[in-house]
C-alpha cells in the first residue's frame, strides 16, 4: 500500500461504511469495522452483519476478503483505532453524531492518522468546528459513492488547516491502492457530483411534470442523445429510492442561499412524489416506483401503472433539440437550465470545469460532462438556447471552447493546463515522437528511448485480426529490451479474435486451407512472441477474451486490473480456444501443481462466461493485480523495465497428455461437439511438443469450423452480437 497504509479503521456498518471497508479489503488492508454496540449476546452484530451484507452484495472481489475485516463496536473498541494508519467515518448524517465521533476517534488515534468523513451533505468547516487544531491538521472530507467496489468517483475536500502530506497520502491511497478516480472539491454543499446531479435531477422531473411529457418519454428523450444512462432521471430517481430523496433535496434545500436556482427545484415536494410515497412506491426499496418492472409506468391521471409507451428519438442532441417534438422541447429545456446552472456555479465548487465533467461522468454515468456535451453540440448552437448568455460559455466561446487546444476552461474564464494525475500515462502521448519498428494495418510497434517497445493495436476492441497476428511472427526480429502491448482503449486489453473473419472461412463449403492457415498463423504469432529474446508484458484492463485471454496468457508477465473481465468464449460463438491459449493454460496449471490439471484446463477453456481477473487462480508470481485500471500501462512499464535485465526467453513446452476421458455433457450436440475437439488436444499417450500441439490445435479448430452448426454460431454472433444456442 501507498505511503504506509497497512491497517485501516471505518466507523459505521451501513451499507456505505461496510462498503468501504470491503473495498479497503479488496485493496489488502487489514480494517477494522466498528459501529454501535448492539444490544443483544453479541455486541458486535452491527459491523458482523455489515460484513455478511457485503459477501451478499459482492462488495468484496473474493469472498474470503471478508477475513481482513474484524468487527467490532464503538464502546469496547475504540483502542482498536490506534493500530489504524487511516480512520474513516462513515456515521448518520446528522452533526451531533458527527462530532461525538470525531471526539472519541482523536482521543484514541495516533497523532498524526489522517482521519477522514464520508458526508456527502455537511461542509467540513461546519464539522470541525468543535475539534483541536491538531486534528483539523490531520482531517479531510472524502466522499465515496455506492455501492464502493463499483463506483470511481471520490470527491476529497482539504481544509484550511490539512496538512499538505495528509491530503497527498489520500491522494495515493485512493488512487493508485483503491482504483479511485479523486476530484478535488471546494467546501460547498453536495460538493460537486450531487450538487449538480441531484440539480439536474430536479429539472428533469420538475419540466416533465410541468410539460406533461411521461416518465418514460423523459427517459427516452434526456438519455441516449445526450450520453446519459438508460434510466434517464426517473429511473434514477427509483434507482436511488424514492424515500430517500426527500432528505437528499432537503438537506441540499437547508444548505444552499435563499436564491440558489436549485430552490426553483425541490421536487420532492411535489404531488407526484408524495403520491408515490404515500402508497409506498419508492422504487428498488419496494415493487416499483415510477416503473413498475420493465414493462409498466405510473400514470398520474389514472393513479395507477399502465404498459410503458414507446417513443423513438433522433440519436443527435443537437437533432433532437430542433426537433420541433416534445420530446425535442423536453430535452432542450432540461439541457439549457442545467447548463445554466453548471456555468452559474462552477466558480464556487470546482477549479476548473473539467472537475465538474468528471464528477458527472463518474457519478452519474454520463459519457460527456455538461460542459464536454456542449463542446461536441457547438457552442454557437449552445449559446442560441439562452437569451442571455452565461458567462461562463462567453468565455468558453473566445477561448475556442471549454476544452481549448488541449487544455481546460478554468471556473475563471481562463484557460489553463489540465491537471496531470500522478501515474497515468496515455499510450498516445507516450509513443508520440518514438521509433517506428514495425507496422502494418492492425497493429504499430514503437520504440522508446529507453528501448522498451510499446505494441499498441489500431483494430476495433484491440481485436487480433490477421494483421496483428502476422506482426506477432516477426517479434524476434524486433531490436526491443522489452515489450509492452497496452493501448488507450480503457474497455479492452484484446477483445479476442476477427470473428466475421472465421465466420467467412466457416462451414463445409468454407476454404479449409485459409481457415487452417488463419488459425495457424495466431499460433505462431503467440509462439513468436513468447519465444522473443526480450519479456513480453501486457498492461490489462477492460476485457481479455478469447484470443485476448490466449495473448495474455503468452506473457512474461503481466499487470492486470482486477476487474478486468477474462476468460474464453469461443464454444458460444462455435469454436474452441486454438491460439495456443490450452498449452498455455495446462502448462500453468502443472506448474502450480493443480490436481487433475488436464480436466481443470479442459473445463476453463470451454466456460464461456468471462470472470473477474481477481478471481482466476492461476496467475503467476510475477504477474501484478492490481485495483487501479488507470496505473496499468506505468505499472507494465516499470515491470518491464525490470524483467529485461538478465532475461532469457522460456523454453518450448513439452506437456503430458492425458489417457482421462475429456467429454463435454452440457448444451447441445453443437456443444459436445466442440469439447470433443478441444479433448483432442489434450488426451493420448505419453507427452507432447510445442510443434505437435500447434498441429493438434489447428486441426481440431478447423475441423470444428467446418460443421454447418458451428459456422451458424460464428455467422450469428459476428452479425448480432448475441449467441445462437444452436
Amino acid at each position: 500500500m501507498a505511503n504506509d497504509i497497512t491497517t485501516a479503521a471505518v466507523l459505521g456498518a451501513g451499507s456505505m461504511g461496510a462498503g468501504i471497508a470491503a473495498l479497503m479489503a479488496n485493496a489488502g488492508l487489514k480494517v477494522h469495522l466498528l459501529d454501535l454496540p448492539s444490544d443483544g449476546e453479541d455486541r458486535d452484530e452491527r459491523a458482523r452483519k455489515g460484513i455478511e451484507t457485503q459477501v451478499k452484495r459482492h462488495g468484496f472481489m473474493r469472498p474470503e476478503y471478508a477475513e481482513r475485516v474484524t468487527p467490532g463496536n464503538t464502546e469496547d473498541h475504540l483502542d482498536r483505532l490506534a493500530e489504524a494508519d487511516w480512520i474513516v467515518e462513515a456515521v448518520f448524517e446528522d452533526i451531533n453524531v458527527k462530532r461525538d465521533t470525531f471526539a472519541k476517534v482523536d482521543a484514541h488515534r495516533r497523532p498524526g492518522t489522517p482521519v477522514t468523513s464520508n458526508t456527502s451533505t455537511i461542509p467540513l468547516a461546519t464539522l470541525l468546528a468543535e475539534s483541536s487544531e491538531e486534528f483539523k491538521g490531520d482531517f479531510a472530507i472524502t466522499h465515496f459513492f455506492n455501492p464502493p467496489r463499483v463506483m470511481r468517483l471520490v470527491e476529497l475536500v482539504e481544509g484550511p488547516d490539512t496538512r499538505p502530506e495528509v491530503g497527498e497520502k489520500l491522494r495515493q491511497v485512493l488512487e493508485r491502492d483503491l482504483g479511485k478516480v479523486v476530484v478535488d472539491c471546494r467546501d460547498t454543499p453536495g460538493f460537486i457530483a450531487n450538487r449538480i446531479g441531484s440539480f439536474w435531477m430536479g429539472v428533469g422531473a420538475q419540466v416533465a411534470f410541468d410539460q406533461g411529457i411521461a416518465p418514460e418519454q423523459a427517459d427516452v428523450a434526456f438519455g441516449r442523445p445526450f450520453g446519459v444512462p438508460r434510466t434517464g432521471v426517473f429511473g434514477l430517481f427509483d434507482y436511488v429510492g424514492l424515500q430517500v430523496a426527500p432528505h437528499i433535496w432537503g438537506s441540499l434545500l437547508k444548505a444552499l442561499p435563499a436564491d440558489d436556482a436549485m430552490q426553483n427545484y425541490g421536487v420532492t415536494d411535489s404531488p407526484q412524489f408524495k403520491e408515490l410515497l404515500e402508497k409506498g412506491f419508492t422504487g428498488r426499496t419496494a415493487e416499483s416506483g415510477f416503473y413498475r418492472g420493465r414493462d409498466e409506468v405510473y400514470d398520474f391521471e389514472a393513479h395507477d401503472y399502465r404498459p410503458k409507451g414507446s417513443y423513438q428519438v433522433p440519436k443527435s442532441a443537437r437533432e433532437l433539440m430542433d426537433s420541433g417534438t416534445p420530446e425535442g422541447n423536453y430535452a432542450r429545456e432540461v439541457f439549457r437550465i442545467t447548463l445554466q446552472y453548471c456555468c452559474d456555479t462552477a466558480p464556487e465548487i470546482a477549479e476548473t470545469v473539467d472537475q465538474i465533467d468528471i464528477a458527472m461522468e463518474l457519478g452519474y454515468g454520463w459519457k460527456k460532462g455538461p460542459f464536454a456535451l456542449a463542446d461536441s453540440i457547438g457552442l454557437d448552437y449552445v449559446a442560441s438556447l439562452f437569451d442571455a448568455t452565461p458567462a461562463l460559455l462567453e468565455s468558453a466561446r473566445a477561448a475556442g471552447g471549454f476544452y481549448p487546444e488541449g487544455k481546460v476552461l478554468g471556473t475563471d474564464g481562463q484557460p489553463t493546463e489540465r491537471a496531470e494525475r500522478a501515474g497515468v500515462v496515455r499510450v498516445s502521448e507516450l509513443v508520440e515522437g518514438a521509433e517506428v519498428v514495425a507496422e502494418n494495418a492492425g497493429a504499430t510497434v514503437y520504440k522508446l528511448d529507453d528501448g522498451v517497445g510499446v505494441f499498441v493495436y489500431r483494430t476495433p476492441m484491440n481485436s487480433s485480426t490477421d494483421d496483428v497476428t502476422e506482426l506477432f511472427t516477426h517479434a524476434g526480429e524486433w531490436d526491443l529490451k522489452a515489450l509492452v502491448i497496452a493501448n488507450d482503449e480503457e474497455r479492452a486489453f484484446s477483445a479476442g479474435a476477427n470473428l466475421p473473419r472465421l465466420a467467412e472461412l466457416a462451414g463445409p463449403d468454407g476454404d479449409e486451407a485459409a481457415r487452417k492457415a488463419t488459425i495457424r498463423q495466431g499460433v505462431e504469432g503467440l509462439r513468436a512472441l513468447r519465444r522473443a529474446p526480450y519479456p513480453v508484458v501486457g498492461a490489462v484492463r477492460g476485457v481479455a477474451l478469447g484470443g485476448g485471454m490466449e495473448l495474455l496468457l503468452h506473457t512474461d508477465a503481466s499487470v492486470i486490473h482486477g476487474e478486468t473481465r477474462v476468460g474464453f468464449p469461443e464454444r458460444s460463438v462455435g469454436l474452441f480456444p486454438a491460439w495456443s491459449g490450452p498449452v498455455r493454460l495446462l502448462e500453468r496449471l502443472l506448474e502450480l501443481g493443480v490436481p487433475n490439471a488436464h480436466k481443470v484446463a479442459y473445463d476453463a477453456l470451454l466456460n464461456v462466461r468471462p470472470v473477474p481477473a481477481v478471481n482466476v487462480d492461476f496467475w503467476r508470481a510475477k504477474d501484478r493485480v492490481i485495483m487501479s485500471p488507470d496505473h496499468v500501462v506505468e505499472q507494465a512499464l516499470e515491470l518491464a523495465r525490470e524483467l529485461a535485465e538478465g532475461y532469457s526467453a522460456p523454453a518450448d513446452a513439452e506437456l503430458p497428455l492425458t489417457s482421462e476421458t475429456l467429454e463435454y455433457t452440457e448444451g447441445s450436440e453443437t456443444d459436445k461437439a466442440i469439447g470433443a475437439a478441444l479433448a483432442k488436444v489434450f488426451t493420448g499417450e505419453g507427452t507432447a511438443g510445442e510443434e505437435e500441439l500447434g498441429d493438434r490445435q489447428v486441426d481440431a479448430a478447423s475441423d470444428v469450423l467446418a460443421r454447418q452448426e458451428n459456422a451458424d454460431r460464428a455467422e450469428h454472433m459476428a452479425t448480432t452480437r448475441k449467441p445462437l444456442n444452436n
